[in-house]
């Protein structure tokens, strides 16, 4: 698993029990279960005592509960209960892990299956020809996906989101009754932030392309955009224009869910937000797990079959006291539940009754899963009708998501991040009235494996079309000034720090939110002399020093590295900033300042793990541990970037990969670093591209400590 990685939350693989479980003299085996891993559902629960439980990964088992018997009798059996720690999860202070409990599984995975498909499905939905008319994409998704081939081409058709929804032409009108919360946000917009909002007075084909810049406020921006107009009231009604929130990494699905429910609680309005990590696989792939082996009913096959999650969800619910907690946005499985459970005995009284049947131990026929199946549709169907925010990844929404869910609004976050490919998962399948595509070509691409030499004995082979797919559209909008607005003003970066990237990756066009006056505020100030100590008392003109460890030296773990001396180094001066009471947060002077330890390679940040999980509870709150590759879409007010290398610069000499790295510190910047990655000695041309122009700069301004 060191090469692939592990699985991720929505994956779905299938695991093999290692043992056999010995019921009424037969013998029965759990072997190719269908699995999904899900969120920790202990994760955020204060009252368990094995802390263990909350850091391991959870999946979701959809487990057989109609077996056959050696006497050919069909009985139902939950063999699951045979693994069963706990009877019941309400006493979460006397669930103990002990190792003579602990069972071996294996796990086959096909890591690439669901996003490949997705991708090249939403592909030949635009190109191959379809038998009828209606099932092929819209004219409107025609136009769409004709202009990202040429982004400059003559036919277009324009949009105005301001005409649609009128409160966006002037939100202060007291009769859109927009809340002060989304107001006083609104009137906060600088130019930029402006300019983006009227040029959604034309957007031509509906698609609409912001670029940001770092700490510029894109995600902000959406969701201040998503306020104004879910938000505000028309005759004593709230509007209700759904919209669809996409971003292909999962964590930053979970923190764009989150923000905007906390958007919303501050405000008062209520909102029905979801987070939906997957859709579930088609009923003909899931057959299986209720022992059905034929249906004479083929327009089933095209209705997606919540039930498995249903029933987990359920069983979860019913097993454990802890209700969910109301600042966490719900999953579709959680508030699919929810409202059941508020309108079982009216809208949903045969769904009830099967669940009593199962809870009773009764073995449910055929038919009663059809009709179990049938129920949970519609249970679905119209919690989804009646979501106003999804978010979710593109992959999730693939398929026949989209004729559950239609929505008004589709915003692609992080959109650079995400394949052309993926982009066209949105277009396909989805007409909103606008795709509102928003990240950095300067930060981020997407990722595509190819075959280095030292993965080709995993039988990758030479990928020709990587450099192609590592181009984004949003890329090749920007490459020919395709582009609709750009945020250039940076809010993140206090002391300066904005600087060096501005020079180095924006032309010099990224510029402070704050005058100079208001860049070195008090707390900035004193970490300016905590850098200053560093330095060798020696004046600091920017919060960012280098720290060169002449004794360090670089190990190898299998294919990556970590580096001894460079993770004490980092671990004391963290710990040191933690338990100063005068490091603050800049956001909240009554809080501890936050930390991130950034670094490229994995083996690092294991390490690094490892150390802070000893740490005290409080510390390790305000303390990030991130792979530089995941640190996009984070930061902190004060980052330790240890490189780790000490022979070459290593992959880190890659300019989008760099602008990350420098531009997650709020209030300082520590990058640990030695000159061999800037000068590669015994190399005629060994100067590093990007690298060599942070050590030159550092090093011009006296930033560089030499221990």
């Amino acid at each position: 698993m060191e090469t692939s990685g592990f699985p991720t939350t929505t994956d779905r693989f299938k695991i093999d029990m290692v043992s056999n479980v010995k019921r009424g003299g037969d013998e029965y085996s759990l072997v190719h279960i269908p699995a999904t891993r899900i969120p920790n559902p202990f994760e955020t629960c204060e009252a368990v005592r094995d802390t263990r439980i909350k850091t391991f990964a959870a999946y979701k088992v959809d487990v057989p509960r109609s077996w056959t018997n050696s006497e050919g009798d069909h009985i139902e059996l939950d063999l699951m209960s045979e693994f069963q720690i706990s009877c019941r999860a309400s006493d979460l202070d006397k669930i103990f892990l002990e190792e003579h409990e602990h069972r071996l599984l294996t796990i086959e995975w096909d890591v690439n299956s669901a996003t490949f498909e997705a991708e090249l499905d939403a592909l030949h939905f635009f190109t191959e020809e379809k038998r009828l008319q209606n099932r092929g994409p819209t004219l409107k998704s025609q136009r769409a996906f004709r202009m990202i081939q040429n982004f400059h081409s003559s036919w277009k058709d324009f949009y105005d989101l301001h005409k649609d929804f009128p409160q966006l032409s002037n939100p202060e009108l007291r009769r859109h009754a927009v809340p002060d919360a989304i107001l006083r946000r609104f009137k906060a917009f600088n130019n930029d932030h402006s300019n983006a909002f009227n040029g959604l007075k034309q957007i031509p084909n509906g698609l609409y392309f912001v670029n940001g810049c770092p700490g510029s406020g894109k995600t902000e921006w959406n969701m201040i955009l998503a306020g104004l107009i879910q938000c505000s009231k028309r005759r004593h009604k709230r509007r209700r224009n759904p919209i669809l929130f996409l971003v292909d990494i999962n964590k930053a699905v979970d923190d764009a869910a989150s923000r905007y429910y906390s958007l919303c609680q501050e405000a008062g309005v209520t909102i029905r937000i979801v987070r939906m990590h997957g859709w579930p696989l088609e009923m003909r792939q899931s057959a299986k797990l209720h022992g059905s082996r034929s249906t004479t009913n083929q327009d089933s096959f095209s209705v997606p079959d919540f039930t498995n999650r249903f029933l987990m969800t359920a069983g979860l619910s019913k097993q454990t006291s802890v209700s969910r907690d109301p600042g966490i946005v719900p999953t579709l499985d959680q508030a699919s539940w929810e409202y059941f459970e508020k309108n079982k005995r009216d809208a949903f009284l045969g769904l009830q009754k099967l669940l009593d049947k199962m809870d009773s131990g009764e073995a449910l026929s055929t038919d009663d899963w059809k009709h179990l199946r049938s129920h949970v549709s519609r249970l679905y169907r119209v919690v989804l009708a009646r979501t106003d925010f999804i978010a979710t990844t593109p992959v999730a929404a693939y398929g026949r998501f989209s004729k559950f869910f239609k929505p008004d609004i589709i915003f692609m976050d992080e959109a650079s991040h995400a394949r052309e490919l993926t982009t066209l998962i949105p277009l396909a399948y989805f007409t909103p009235k606008a795709w509102i595509f928003t990240g950095d070509v300067k930060q981020t691409q997407p990722f595509v494996k190819d075959a280095k030499d030292r993965e080709k004995h995993s039988g990758l082979r030479f990928n020709p079309f990587a450099a192609q797919l590592r181009m984004s559209t949003m890329a090749r909008a920007d490459h020919v000034n395709a582009v609709n607005s750009k945020l250039l003003v940076n809010k993140r970066a206090f002391g300066n720090l904005h600087r060096l990237p501005s020079a180095m990756f924006y032309e010099s066009q990224m510029r402070s939110g704050y005058d100079e006056a208001s860049r070195y505020p008090d707390g900035v100030a004193y970490l300016t002399i905590y850098l200053q100590n560093l330095n060798g008392n020696r004046h600091v003109d920017e919060n960012r020093i280098i720290v060169n460890l002449e004794n360090s030296n670089e190990e190898k773990h299998r294919d990556s590295y970590w580096n001894p001396l460079h993770h004490q180094w980092v671990l004391a001066q963290a710990t040191h900033l933690l338990q100063d009471d005068r490091f603050r947060g800049l956001r909240d002077r009554e809080m501890g300042g936050t930390i991130m330890i950034a670094t490229p390679y994995s083996t690092a940040v294991k390490q690094y793990h490892a150390a802070v999980k000893s740490w005290p509870e409080s510390w390790q709150r305000r303390t990030q541990v991130l792979t530089v590759d995941k640190a996009q879409g984070n930061e902190a007010d004060v980052v330790f970037l240890d490189m780790v290398r000490t022979t070459t610069a290593g992959f880190m000499d890659d300019p989008k990969r760099l602008n990350v790295a420098i531009t997650r510190a709020r209030q300082a910047e520590v990058i640990l670093m030695r000159r061999t990655m800037a000068y590669v000695p015994g190399k005629r041309f060994g100067r590093s591209k990007y690298l060599s122009q942070l050590w030159d700069d550092t090093l011009l301004h006296k930033r560089i400590v030499t221990i």
